[in-house]
């Protein structure tokens, strides 16, 4: 069996210059062309990886959560290279994208699964030596067979009526319909690595039929060599335990956090060494002014930088001390512009998250101080009741709109995810109602 060891992927190509200053947010383009940082939990992954390429089957999903911002999809695009990278004809493995609304449905689950072999078996038989390439195109033709048995299968097992509504399909059913149809693919899947990647796994159905197709994900059936990483908000695991997944492989779940001071760096230096010109002295004055400001969080350092750039273009690339003040007064208003854009997500007046901000402000030390869940329910009450919302439903709102995220350790106990977010809040100029 290869043991190459598992490795990190290779440093994105920047874009060209042009076509980066006129990005308005880091969803526009695939991967971070100044990803930096996140060893630990990348390590998370390839731990993962190198346990399924030994052979370990079962058990080990990952869960990579945090607050909108936090750069899972960034991370999750990392790993998927690293996958893609690792591939070669006589080990190949295959990196699988899924949405989460897909796993409600084992057949078209399993259909792109084995829709991304195929298109791994094809692009390897290109390149291999011919006694391998033979066998590749022997999995093509397997894989093709089976997608078009599971056209046929997914039409069937729709059970569309006149009514236009699909059958019933309880958990026992679903999870024996799920084993039986992973395992009629087996003969396919057991060839290739497979590592499954599911974003916004939040988005997760919470229904009967999802029970079968994530409880196959996590322990595939008939030796299946596949494990899968859900990326998500800071409420995943909840989801997923509420999907039937109860049983998290250990130091699996990985809570995504701001950036060290020194990745964040890191991430600025790179760019600023690509595309703009200054004395060293200039570079790491910019440098550290710039992650100051970004404090580590992946969203803000995108934006900033966009911005940062902006500006030295503007100025044919210089980095002069007098223009770092122009950028960083651009930098600030692209991170308002985000926090305007999470309180609007939010399912409340903006004077509620400003109470929660003065609340959490109060105590003593440095901003990283939580609230209870009581605490929460008391000083959301009066809000509340005018929306007929009930705390849970707040909660959850707050942490898919990035505006709580749960406090590492602390069960039951949220924090403002982003300290100069927190700022930004007790500076609204609303002011909220007495509690009464």
């Amino acid at each position: 069996m290869n043991q190459r060891p598992f490795p990190k992927p290779p440093p994105a190509e920047p874009p060209p210059e042009e076509a980066w200053l006129k990005r308005t947010d880091r969803s526009e383009v695939g991967r971070e062309p100044f990803f930096c940082g996140r060893d630990a939990e990348y390590e998370v992954f390839r731990n993962a990886a190198d346990s399924l390429r030994s052979g370990y089957v079962g058990g080990g999903t990952m869960i990579f959560q945090g607050a909108p911002g936090a750069g899972k999809s960034a991370l999750m695009l990392e790993c998927m290279e690293a996958v893609k990278r690792h591939s070669t004809p006589d080990d190949p493995w295959v990196a699988v994208s899924i949405w989460p609304e897909t796993l409600i449905s084992a057949v078209q689950t399993i259909r792109i699964i084995v829709q991304a072999a195929n298109t791994e078996s094809e692009r390897l038989a290109k390149t291999a030596p011919s006694t391998i390439a033979g066998k590749l195109e022997e999995y093509l033709k397997l894989g093709r067979k089976l997608c078009q048995e599971l056209s046929e299968r997914g039409v069937a097992a729709a059970g569309i009526s006149v009514g236009g509504k699909p059958e019933a399909i309880n958990v026992l059913d679903s999870n024996l319909l799920s084993q039986s149809v992973f395992t009629d693919c087996a003969p396919l899947l057991e060839k290739f690595h497979l590592v499954v990647f599911v974003d916004e796994a939040q988005n997760t159905p919470v229904a009967g039929t999802t029970q079968g197709v994530i409880g196959c994900l996590h322990n595939p059936p008939s030796n299946i060599s596949l494990v899968t990483a859900f990326f998500g908000l800071s409420d995943t695991q909840q989801v997923l335990r509420e999907c039937g997944l109860s049983r998290f492989a250990d130091e699996r779940l990985v809570n995504l956090e701001p950036l060290s001071m020194d990745d964040a760096s890191g991430s600025f230096r790179c760019l600023l060494d690509t595309y703009y010109t200054g004395t060293e002295e200039e570079k790491v004055l910019w440098v550290n002014a710039l992650a100051e400001l970004s404090q580590g969080w992946p969203q803000h350092i995108n934006r900033i930088g966009v911005a940062a750039g902006r500006v030295a273009r503007t100025n044919e690339g210089r980095l002069e001390r007098l223009l770092l003040a122009q950028a960083l007064d651009k930098g600030t208003e692209r991170k308002n512009d985000y926090y305007v854009g999470r309180i609007e997500a939010g399912s409340n007046r903006a004077w509620v998250y400003k109470r929660l901000a003065l609340a959490a402000g109060k105590k003593e030390g440095e901003f990283v101080d939580t609230l209870s869940y009581d605490e929460v329910d008391l000083l959301t009450e009066t809000a509340r009741k005018r929306k007929e919302e009930s705390i849970d439903e707040f909660l959850t709102n707050a942490l898919h709109a990035g505006l709580l995220a749960p406090a590492r350790g602390m069960l039951d106990h949220y924090k403002i995810p982003i300290p100069s977010f927190g700022d930004f809040l007790r500076s609204l100029p609303v002011e909220p109602p007495q509690v009464l």
